[in-house]
């Protein structure tokens, strides 16, 4: 006999490319199994309303940055109506810039629109973040989030990452952009921000506390191998004029403090000194994650629930620092390296996991968590997760009103400038920019 039709299922779209259909273990959300509040566990995306709201969200915000970047600019839409390139009247370029539109504005109109303001502004000596790459790529977003809020199939933009495993490679991110998002307000009126920050580890100075992605065994990497460990094992070392490690802090201590109490269970953590990253990068501690497993001749596999590492290594940076001056923590994507995690389900266990614990923890010492993307893939995989969640409100440098300079200033995300602050203290101080 046949089944009688669920009510749901008129709601309901399943997207078929592998983008987008996530195969996640477990039938629960939250921080015990690592999905966030937003996440759905059932290996498909209901269209409406989920994908809609996050299409007109992420919508209002690619408006709301070009009206700003227009204001900034100086110029009037009488002016970019009048310019022949510029494909839109004065009444739409208005309606665009208010976000009362419910489609994408087309790639012609954004790219006329930011080369104009560009013009305008080197005229008057302001720098701004029109960097036409980066609204390229936001505006491919915007344009994939469109079609699948139409229960199409998910078409992949130029600028979106196809492959999404280790293997699939991607573009080294060489240049560091930080984009942040806010939490609202806890009881105590703090607010906590997570976010994700591109290039080369080794180039980060703005986190207290790193996490280490290491195996239950806690043998950190040798210092010739690539991987996070590796590094943290040798920028954590004294060395000589040579370069040779004389002195192996980080890994040293973790011996010490591990050695009768192998193998640690999956997701334990092991907390050490920084060693010479404290001088070289302003880190204080190093959180050791136990988020791999091995078997001889087989390798590194991942744990099972990789968001409770997350869970695990935030409540420890929790008694880690002074309640007076929250701390930023750094994790880069847990066992996506030679253990093969996929990034996107793994970006989106680790991203919502932190989520759920700052809204969790009242009165957290943890200010800001910050997740690593080494290259667009990553970078993608972290933007899709935080985009998951409703309840975060994407955040913007401040302006430095009244400061004119030469040149082009290179964009943040969210056409974003560098932070303010001195760049070597390791301080990033983010407001929101007013409209």
């Amino acid at each position: 006999m046949a089944s009688m039709p669920n009510p749901r299922d008129e709601h309901r779209t399943k997207i078929s490319t592998p983008v987008e259909i996530l195969q996640l273990n477990g039938q629960t959300s939250g921080a015990a199994s690592g999905y966030g509040p937003d996440a759905r566990t059932d290996g498909e995306i209901i269209v409406p309303p989920g994908a809609q709201s996050d299409f007109m969200r992420t919508l209002g915000d690619f408006c709301a940055q070009l009206s700003r970047l227009r204001k900034e600019a100086g110029i009037s839409v009488e002016v970019l109506a009048k310019d022949s390139r510029v494909p839109l009247g004065r009444s739409q370029i208005y309606d665009t810039l208010r976000g009362q539109v419910s489609s994408p504005p087309s790639w012609e109109f954004v790219q006329a629109f930011v080369s104009k303001c560009a013009t305008h502004a080197d005229r008057a000596s302001i720098s701004l973040p029109t960097d036409l790459e980066y609204w390229r790529r936001e505006h491919g977003l915007l344009a994939h989030l469109h079609e699948k809020s139409r229960g199409r199939s998910a078409v992949v933009s130029p600028t979106e990452p196809v492959r999404l495993g280790r293997d699939g490679g991607g573009r080294v991110l060489t240049v560091q952009e930080t984009s942040t998002y806010r939490l609202p307000p806890g009881p105590d009126g703090r607010q906590s921000r997570i976010g994700v920050i591109t290039s080369d580890i080794r180039q980060v100075r703005c986190a207290d506390i790193w996490v280490n992605s290491e195996n239950t065994d806690m043998v950190m990497a040798r210092v010739q191998e690539c991987s996070v460990s590796a590094i943290i094992r040798y920028e954590g070392a004294e060395r000589d004029a040579g370069g040779r490690v004389v002195v192996d802090h980080v890994a040293d201590e973790l011996e010490a403090k591990v050695a009768a109490l192998r193998p640690l269970g999956p997701c334990g953590v092991v907390v050490t000194g920084a060693g010479e990253l404290a001088r070289r990068n302003g880190v204080r501690f190093v959180i050791h994650v136990a988020a791999v497993h091995g078997a001889p001749g087989a390798g590194f596999q991942p744990v099972k629930e990789i968001g409770r590492c997350v869970a695990n290594a935030l409540t420890a940076a929790e008694d880690l620092v002074d309640p007076r001056t929250p701390a930023t923590v750094l994790f880069p994507l847990l066992s996506c390296g030679e253990a093969g995690g996929e990034i996107l389900p793994t970006a989106q266990a680790l991203i919502h996991t932190a989520v759920n614990h700052l809204r969790a923890v009242p009165g957290s010492r943890i200010g800001t968590v910050l997740f690593l993307a080494y290259t667009d893939v990553e970078l993608w995989a972290c933007l899709q997760a935080l985009g998951q969640v409703s309840a975060l409100s994407r955040e913007v440098p401040a302006s430095r009103a009244g400061q004119v300079r030469r040149g082009p200033v290179p964009p943040g995300p969210g056409g974003a400038r560098r932070p303010s602050g001195d760049r070597g203290s390791g301080q990033i101080r983010w407001q929101l920019r007013r409209s």
